[in-house]
């Protein structure tokens, strides 16, 4: 079990004064249930680890019950108390049952001292499709993806690294020595990407060949997940877009005849959002706002899969890594999006994440940046590219047009700050090293 950045997220959440019950939401096999079980191991004198996909923990909570009950029932079943500050009652899986759903209101309302987590990795796709409600006000929600590069990078015990790309300025310069060493692990964190028990493995074995049998079973899981939470009618629907999906990551997507296939733009929307819910993929939306707020335009999306580990397998391309020269010129730079859009994601854990790109049509020609987001009033502007400065015309467009700007550069190419001028104007240009795409909401 990896120690995730989530669990000092969960300590912040363990000392607020006005904590309510908290819902991990995240894809199956993210690590939600192991962070928790760490955090809860560190902090926690015991802890109550109910699992809904057991028959003999969800058949105790079939009815409603109160907390009284609830209680009781804790007691007799693990033969423990539930003791305010030094029990952590943890519910896995909380989509399955809608009493202890409904019961966390009462865990706010009347027992706010008891520290409550639950998670759910088809959560809001069962809430939609039974008609079931959540709590509103009276939980809080923190959000989990696939290890971004900073956490493969403490699973793999390189801490000194870690602890340098974390503390460096952007104002500093990166040793050679140290650039190349740290783009040629967020290489090989591509290729695996960041599924905890890939990355366990791979890091056992130092093998890919031996990680394809896993690859192939998370999408058998994500396949038969299908049934649980939509219709028969519907499920083709939804096959099709895991199957489909990570062949078209990191590009703009329509609805119909998605992959392929003689499926309307209605039902593969329809598709699209459910999968959404459950985390299994990222729409980033167009925008072309000039200022705050972004507002959606909501035509074309740009397709981000879970993990481009499983973007890799399913293209079957993982071999091609092994000779890789420069990300943004491999495939045509989509695994390059894939990759920064996943990392960039998982920076947001305690709300969701707002991710569009941003296109324009001009009169002297178009414009269009990879993504685009809002931070502390500013509006980022993030380019995939490699090259010299010269090729990044559409951004410097953004940058023209958009006002409180940030114009940011990810590449294989050195940490530095600079300003340049672009046709008459001055623009301060940020170029990001691909392994420092987890800091990227620090640049102001």
């Amino acid at each position: 079990m990896f120690n995730r950045k989530i669990i000092n997220y969960l300590l912040e959440w363990k000392d607020k004064k006005e904590r309510k019950p908290l819902v991990i939401r995240g894809a199956r096999q993210v690590g939600k249930t192991s962070a928790v079980l760490i955090f809860a191991e560190k902090y926690f004198k015991n802890v109550i680890n109910l699992n809904l996909e057991k028959s003999e923990h969800l058949s105790l909570f079939r009815e409603p019950v109160s907390i009284e009950d609830f209680e009781k029932i804790i007691q007799i079943k693990f033969h423990q108390k539930i003791i305010p500050g030094k029990t952590l009652v943890f519910i896995d899986e909380i989509q399955n049952s809608p009493s202890l759903i409904k019961l966390l209101r009462f865990f706010y309302e009347e027992k706010p001292d008891i520290h409550v987590i639950a998670a759910g990795s088809l959560l809001q796709a069962k809430i939609e499709r039974e008609g079931l409600s959540m709590p509103i006000g009276r939980i809080e929600y923190a959000y989990l993806y696939p290890l971004d590069f900073f956490e493969y990078l403490r699973a793999k015990g390189e801490i000194e690294l870690l602890n340098y790309l974390k503390d460096v300025s952007f104002e500093d310069h990166i040793p050679q020595g140290i650039h190349e060493i740290a783009l040629k692990l967020f290489y090989e964190y591509t290729m695996v990407g960041g599924m905890p028990e890939i990355v366990k493995i791979f890091l056992e074995r130092n093998d890919i060949n031996y990680l394809r049998n896993i690859y192939s079973s998370l999408f058998t899981s994500y396949s038969e997940d299908v049934y649980k939470y939509s219709s028969l009618a519907n499920s083709k629907y939804l096959t099709h877009v895991i199957e489909q999906s990570p062949l078209f990551a990191g590009t703009n997507i329509t609805y119909e005849r998605f992959g392929g296939s003689s499926f309307k733009s209605r039902e593969m929307s329809r598709a699209f959002d459910i999968l959404e819910k459950v985390m299994l993929v990222y729409q980033v939306r167009k925008t072309n706002s000039k200022n705050l707020p972004l507002i959606e335009k909501r035509k074309r999306s740009k397709l981000l899969f879970l993990d481009v580990g499983l973007v890799n397998y399913q293209m079957g391309i993982q071999d091609s890594y092994l000779n890789l020269k420069d990300l943004n010129d491999f495939y045509r730079g989509r695994i390059a999006e894939q990759v920064v859009g996943q990392n960039i994601l998982a920076q947001f854990m305690n709300s969701p994440p707002r991710i569009f790109y941003w296109a324009r049509k001009k009169p002297r020609g178009s414009a269009e940046i990879d993504f685009c987001l809002n931070k502390k009033g500013y509006i980022l502007g993030v380019e995939v590219k490699s090259g010299k400065s010269g090729r990044l015309k559409s951004l410097f467009s953004f940058g023209d047009l958009v006002e409180n700007n940030i114009l940011i550069r990810i590449y294989s190419g050195e940490l530095k700050k600079e300003n340049i001028q672009y046709s008459g104007r001055n623009f301060s240009l940020f170029s990001l090293p691909f392994y420092l795409v987890p800091r990227i909401l620090e640049i102001f």
